[in-house]
């Protein structure tokens, strides 16, 4: 294995001596041996000059290439200055130094640059279109390369005329046939031909890149003497073939697990990926096998979820940058090597050869691709007649090709004259390889435009222009919003506007001229209409064709913008690896089929658990477990009761386990006695006397046992066992007494070791106490399984929530959008619908799943309010990267979460309701009014229409929610922003509140809420609520509850607007929470909207603007032209909403008087402490909360003893009295009865205490446990109900 490398950088005279005086002698050299004999010492900064030279002069035609106008290949150009370098290296010795890098070994090419293509070529290719179209490429990399090497050698040994024998031809013939289409696959994605078609080329490119080189070894070898036989010839392409792509794959497979264990090092990761691509192709040379296949599979098969989200795009910049960098050297070096080491060898006759092998490789392709096309055609994507024209077109020739033929120059012949070899093969096949490498990608790659063209293939069809025009559309609908705000900037008010809108405005990249246009041709028959931009007439419905199109064309979108949710959630860490992994590749498959969106089903595949890990379970709790003996009733009689209480036991159990232990040290030392030993008889004696022991025992458990269990003893497998353990003891005792007194007999006493040796098998009982951690690691994975699947659906469902936001969009028929919107709420709420099944069957996957992406969304919001630290100023990089460390540590011991969780018992849930928590005796309060019902499946908790009763807290289980869709516009751009749901159907689970908008508005509720599992849930009632609200006024309660909901109305009306599209849900949630909720609306009858405010939404009622005389209603965002609002004074009126905002600030100006408003919401001390130091003011907010706990009651807390206390504040509580009943007081006002529906005062006008028993309440269908100790530890337990 040769590593020229160093050889070409640290000049090396002799060869390159060598190579100059070669050409010199082939007749127009130019003295290459003279320049390098006295400049050997100065060849490596030219090299380097050379290189650092070519990226510049690749950057500079970059550039040129944008602003002049033409289809010119970024590649063709280099070679063309290649060729004009090389032709100045020819005319001027001088200049010749700066090029000597041509002199080089051609394995230079392989090592350095081969690497660096292919990987980022298998890298960056989409992995599911390329196993997809597999079978395509393998038939047309293997036989196809077969049958093109085959006819190019035959065409080679018959037109030329060298002397050719078949060896030469057919190491000729793959030599061309190893294509480099870069230039034709980089034009196909710049004009968004297909992209099918583009890896289809590029995947051949790949394989037979490989099997061409493996090909060329094996013929250079015959065709320099080498003999190999049948069996050699089998087993090298065997090695080599499946060697390669074997090593590659073990490579990605270690590459990728080194890389899923570090968390956000992009120096580390990328450094990985680079050194992984030249160790993997290095090694597989050395090892004999295909470096080139190898490093494929290493692309191809490397999980591209296993680097971290943040580093994903840096690292296929830098591996764009590598290979771009690769390319420009290698097409530079392709034009100075043609001038300088093959132009000046071409004789008369040669230039004819080469046209003639231009036009029948480009033939042979053809041939080759018609002869397999009844295979490719019935494969993968199919291969049409034009992509099949298109792929024979590009079969450009590169590096790869022009290095093998430099390769043949360095061979020596082991049998032969080695001058006729370098003359009649070596220079001949260099100058054709060189003479197709300069026609192919002068001519093919420079026509490939033109071909498309012709074929009909670059043409844009009608839904992509139409979504352009949408985009375009909605872009200039963006900046006129933007005008309008900017034009009431003090500081741009007197702009140029004019000049302004002309600068910015937006051009349609698909716009066409007119007579390009004729849209009558696909329905000649309807009724038409004037377009108001371009005046021309166009259908006003859509034909069936163009229907069906748009149709696709929004699917494929919509498919898209489910996999980049996918991505984004990955990205934020809201899903692993392996569940973004499947979810894309659901998205693509589906992607394959016209008109199917993602699988349902496979989808529920990943969190239904079937195979071998329930099977042993419940064998193994068949096992641990003795379901009769648990049913056994206890016995009536002392002495059987006694027995069966000590047998029922664990001690009993660890007892006789203890004893089987000691039982094994005398089988043991029995076995390691010799019998020659002159203590022999002693030990014996002791032994048997243990035995004896041990025996009666073992007979003691088994008779306690069938005493206890009677005949039940007998079916447990585990006591079959005894019983057989037993019986071998007895066959041991009684031969030990038959034959122990006899004369020594060596067969007995064999047979006596045996059976002591199966006495040694009650050893095997002890795996009984195993069997529990057993069952602990088969749960662990079973629920990593459905931590997994749970995952699975999550993401799923916020994928479809945020494509259904995004439809408008996608499409604008509103037929076709009315139709994606269906079918994805379809599919939302069936995977939602089985999560809940799901939780509700194992609740520790879900609240774990919910734990952890929780946890992670608090992580991200303070890696980011970190960067945002960083970026004003207020850190510098040293700190913010410490604290940012500090979180990213965090956020990697994510990954060893559990993947269950207990859930919270239902006191947990009560005080982590947002407008409750922080408020101790609020929460006390509704703890004590609260009460825990149980409806059973089907039942009803409120309808449609019907009046709120109360609120509902789901404890465990699963409602459905069924109502009309909500209709809201967008004020802004007029386009309605209705759901187009008839009926809005939805699932809420354990966590979630029902009513809360009834409670505050009193109005009809909008949907009916059906249980569809077995739920629990805290009811508090609409009394109890408002009396809440009387309460606890000073604490803003409904003020809370307002804004809690208000946030919940706008989060998804902020997410359909364009200046929010790119955010995520929880980062809108995070925005409004900066928000606030002006109050008193209606007595100030209108409100001003300045320029500290960033969106202004109407949550409730109606508003008017006084200047335009435009009405908004809720819910609905109020557009930032709008600078006042005013408030109809019908809002007084009963049976009218009065007016509700939501006000989200602005983050770059906040005044004062904002933030005063935002601080009473939450208690703030007020302006008092802004005159006073951090240390005075910490003092006075300590005595602040001291006075407003003194000045609350503490009753609301649950009394420690049974003790009743002495209360003095006038707030109604529970207490419980010292007869254990639960009573309920007040000191002002009445109290009813919940039972007798009364209330008693006394004559001093305090109640007297109604004696409430602990009881059971029946309400609607459903049943509850009234009582002062639901909450509590003891009566919560297991999350069942103890009564």
């Amino acid at each position: 294995m040769e590593f020229p490398l160093l050889e070409a950088l640290g000049a090396g005279n002799a060869s390159n001596s060598t190579n100059g005086t070669d050409s010199h002698g082939g007749g127009g050299g130019h003295g290459d041996g003279d320049i390098h004999a006295h400049s050997g010492h100065h060849e490596q900064p030219y090299i380097i000059l050379f290189l650092f030279a070519s990226f510049a002069l690749g950057a500079l035609v970059r550039t040129l290439l944008k602003i002049v106008p033409g289809d010119l290949p970024y590649t063709v150009v280099l070679l063309v200055l290649g060729i004009l370098l090389g032709l100045a290296s020819a005319r001027s010795p001088d200049f010749a130094h700066y090029t000597a890098i041509v002199h080089m070994n051609p394995h230079l090419l392989f090592h350095v640059f081969l690497p660096v293509l292919i990987f980022e070529s298998a890298f960056a290719m989409d992995t599911h279109m390329f196993w997809k179209s597999i079978y395509q490429i393998l038939i047309m990399a293997l036989p196809g390369l077969l049958l093109a090497s085959l006819l190019t050698g035959i065409l080679s040994m018959y037109t030329f005329n060298y002397g050719w024998n078949w060896y030469v031809g057919m190491m000729f013939g793959s030599i061309c046939s190893a294509t480099d289409p870069v230039a034709v696959v980089a034009l196909l994605k710049e004009l968004g031909a297909s992209k099918q078609l583009g890896t289809v080329i590029e995947g051949e490119s790949l394989l037979n890149d490989g099997c061409g080189i493996v090909i060329f070894t094996m013929f250079l070898n015959l065709a320099t003497g080498v003999e190999w036989a049948a069996a050699d010839f089998v087993i090298f392409i065997v090695k080599v073939m499946l060697g390669g792509p074997a090593f590659g794959f073990v490579m990605s497979k270690l590459t990728s697990f080194w890389l899923a264990n570090i968390f956000n090092d992009a120096l580390t990761e990328i450094t990985i990926t680079l050194a992984s691509t030249y160790i993997t192709f290095y090694v597989a040379e050395v090892l004999g096998v295909s470096g080139v296949l190898a490093v494929v599979i290493l692309g191809l098969t490397m999980e591209r979820t296993s680097i971290s989200p943040e580093v994903e795009s840096f690292l296929h910049r830098f591996w764009e940058m590598m290979a771009y960098l690769a390319n420009t050297v290698i097409f530079i070096l392709v034009g100075v090597m043609i001038m300088e080491k093959s132009i000046h060898m071409i004789e008369g006759g040669d230039w004819f050869y080469i046209i003639t092998l231009y036009f029948g490789i480009n033939v042979i392709r053809l041939i080759v691709i018609i002869i397999l096309s009844p295979a490719t055609s019935r494969v993968g994507y199919g291969l049409s007649w034009r992509y099949g024209v298109v792929t024979a077109w590009s079969g450009l020739r590169g590096a790869v090709g022009l290095a093998m033929a430099l390769l043949v120059m360095q061979q020596e012949m082991t049998k032969g004259s080695s001058e006729d070899w370098k003359m009649q093969v070596a220079n001949k096949i260099l100058i054709h390889i060189a003479g197709i490498v300069f026609l192919t990608l002068f001519i093919n790659a420079t026509t490939i435009k033109a071909l498309l063209r012709l074929l009909g293939m670059s043409d844009i069809s009608a839904p992509k222009r139409m979504t352009m025009y949408s985009a375009v559309r909605r872009v200039k609908d963006a900046q006129n919003r933007s005008f309008q705000v900017l034009k009431g900037d003090r500081f741009l008010a007197d702009a140029e506007w004019t000049l302004v809108e002309k600068a910015c405005e937006i051009q349609d990249p698909y716009k066409t001229k007119d007579e390009e246009v004729n849209a009558e041709e696909f329905v000649p028959f309807q009724r038409m209409s004037q377009c108001q931009d371009c005046k021309s007439m166009v259908p006003n419905e859509p034909s069936p064709r163009e229907y069906q199109d748009m149709a696709e064309e929004a699917r494929l979108r919509t498919l898209k913008a489910q996999k980049v949710s996918y991505w984004k959630q990955f990205e934020h860490g809201m899903l692993n690896r392996e569940a973004v992994r499947v979810l894309v590749q659901a998205t693509e498959s589906a992607a394959d089929s016209v008109g199917e969106f993602v699988d349902i089903e496979e989808i529920k595949k990943h969190w239904k658990i079937k195979g071998l890990l329930p099977r042993l379970r419940n064998k193994l709790e068949d096992l641990v477990t003795d379901k009769q003996k648990d049913q056994l009733p206890m016995p009536e009689h002392k002495f059987l009761r006694t027995v069966f209480i000590i047998v029922g036991h664990p001690a009993f159990e660890w007892s006789i386990n203890v004893l089987i232990i000691l039982n094994l040290i005398p089988i043991i030392i029995e076995f390691t006695i010799e019998e020659s030993d002159p203590q022999f008889p002693e030990y014996q004696f002791y032994l048997r006397i243990t035995n004896y022991v041990f025996f009666v025992i073992y007979i003691l458990e088994a008779v306690l046992k069938i005493i206890a269990l009677r005949k039940h003893y007998f079916f447990s497998h585990w006591n079959q066992f005894d019983l057989f353990i037993i019986a071998v003891s007895i066959i041991d005792i009684v031969l030990d007494n038959i034959f122990g007194n006899v004369d020594f007999n060596p067969a007995i006493f064999r047979i006596a070791k045996i059976f002591r040796l199966l006495r040694a098998m009650r050893m095997l009982r002890l795996s009984k106490a195993a069997i529990p951690r057993m069952i602990n690691v088969i749960d662990n994975l079973i629920n990593k399984q459905l931590s997994f699947g749970y995952d699975v659906g999550k993401g799923f469902v916020v994928g479809e929530e945020e494509v259904m936001k995004l439809i408008p969009t996608i499409i604008d028929n509103r037929s076709i959008a009315r139709d994606l919107r269906q079918k994805s709420d379809i599919s939302r709420r069936a995977v939602i619908r089985e999560l809940g099944l799901l939780q509700r069957d194992h609740p520790g996957i879900a609240v774990s799943v919910k734990t952890r992406q929780s946890i992670r969304a608090v992580l991200n919001h303070s890696r980011d309010t970190i960067r945002e630290m960083q970026g004003g100023g207020l850190l510098d990089e040293t700190e913010a990267k410490k604290l940012e460390m500090v979180v990213e540590i965090k956020m990697k011991q994510l990954a060893r979460a559990p993947p269950s969780i207990p859930p919270p018992n239902p006191e947990q849930l009560l005080r982590h309701i947002s407008w409750l928590e922080g408020n101790t005796e609020l929460t006390e309060f509704m703890k004590a009014r609260a009460k825990l019902l149980f409806h059973d499946f089907g039942s009803t908790l409120c309808k449609q229409s019907e009046l709120p009763q109360g609120l509902f807290l789901i404890v465990s289980g699963m409602v459905k929610l069924r109502g009309a869709g909500v209709k809201y516009t967008d004020y802004e751009t007029q386009h309605s922003m209705d759901d187009d749901l008839e009926v809005y159907e939805d699932y809420l689970t354990s966590g979630n509140i029902i009513g809360e908008m009834g409670i505050l508005n009193k109005q009809p509720r909008s949907t009916s809420v059906s249980c569809e599992t077995s739920i629990q849930t805290y009811y508090i009632s609409a009394e109890d609520m408002d009396m809440a609200f009387d309460l606890f006024s000073v604490n803003f309660l409904k003020e809370r509850i307002w804004r809690v909901v208000a946030i919940r109305i706008s989060t998804p009306l902020l997410l359909k607007t364009l200046a929010y599209q790119g955010w995520t849900h929880d980062k809108v949630r995070l925005r409004l929470e900066t928000g606030y909720m002006p109050t008193n609306l209606v007595d100030r009858r209108s409100f001003e909207i300045d320029q500290t405010m960033d969106d202004v939404i109407l949550v409730q009622g109606h508003a008017l603007s006084p200047h335009t005389a435009e009405e908004f209603v809720a819910p609905c965002i109020i557009p930032r032209t709008i600078h006042k609002l005013t408030f109809s004074t019908d809002s007084m009126e009963e049976g009218v909403l009065p007016p509700q905002l939501l006000v989200v600030p602005n983050k770059e100006v906040i005044i004062e008087e904002d933030t005063k408003r935002r601080n009473s919401l939450y208690g703030g001390i007020g302006p008092s402490t802004t005159s006073l130091c951090l240390q005075h003011a910490a003092q006075r907010r300590s005595s602040h909360n001291l006075l407003a706990k003194k000045s609350s009651s503490s009753i609301f807390r649950r009394p420690k003893s049974g003790k009743a206390k002495s209360v003095s504040i006038a707030l109604p509580s529970l207490e419980t009295a010292s007869d254990g009943t639960t009573r309920r007081r007040t000191d002002l006002q009445p109290i009813t009865d919940p039972v007798s529906n009364t209330s008693t005062t006394s004559a001093s006008g305090s109640l007297k205490p109604v004696v409430l028993p602990n009881q059971v309440v029946s309400r609607e269908g459903a049943w509850s446990v009234q009582s002062a100790d639901f909450g509590s530890e003891k009566a919560w337990e297991g999350n069942k109900f103890q009564f």
